[in-house]
């Protein structure tokens, strides 16, 4: 499998996320994960690794800490609902992602882009008949005058748990920048260090 093929390996799928084919991540035909016609992302500088076995991986205004290993998917195109960038623990048959942005374009605050995410997942049927929303609240990011954390998980398409996690990070009513993380082997503890590592810079 070429790794631009992670974008069309998706069998259940939310409104802007992969789900599980066979422990393969992609993005499906659903509108929400089309790529826009005729654009391909250009790869972004991550900085070295700030601890040992992580990476930063920055999308504009929002950075992350992911495993080393990870790597950036060169040929994922912008979806429909706003994800500009995709890393993945494995290019070829990967079964953990992340995808960010820098602006979701979804609402002006993260209150108003999980809104829209939220009422998606729950009156979408692209989320799979095992869809069940986790857990939502606040995080506390500096800078931003709004974090919101949702959690939902579902089966892939041979009974696999899939776990993910939307967040939103919003200063002003500037848009809000996003991550989605959707993850068959990480652990939730692995998740939540992720989550934890977010750092936002609005002026960026």
């Amino acid at each position: 499998m070429k790794p631009a093929s992670i974008a069309a390996k998706i069998t259940v799928l939310f409104t802007s996320a992969a789900l599980l084919s066979s422990c393969t991540l992609g993005a499906s035909d659903d509108a929400d994960s089309l790529a826009e016609p005729g654009s391909t992302h250009a790869s972004e500088e991550s900085s070295e690794p700030e601890s040992t076995g992580t990476q930063r991986a920055q999308e504009g205004r929002i950075s992350v800490e992911l495993p080393e290993g990870w790597r950036e998917n060169p040929n994922f195109k912008p979806t429909m609902n706003g994800f500009t960038t995709s890393w993945a623990n494995d290019l070829d048959e990967p079964t953990d992602i992340a995808r960010m942005s820098s602006n979701q374009g979804q609402g002006p605050t993260a209150t108003a882009t999980m809104g829209y995410f939220e009422a998606n997942a729950l009156f979408s049927t692209t989320h799979g008949t095992d869809f069940e929303l986790g857990s939502s609240r606040d995080l506390e990011i500096k800078k931003a005058d709004e974090a919101k954390l949702t959690t939902w998980t579902t089966n892939g398409s041979k009974g696999e748990t899939v776990k993910v996690a939307w967040v939103f990070v919003s200063a002003g009513a500037n848009g809000a920048a996003g991550l989605e993380i959707a993850a068959t082997t990480l652990s939730d503890k692995e998740i939540e260090k992720i989550i934890d590592s977010i750092e936002f810079a609005p002026d960026e």
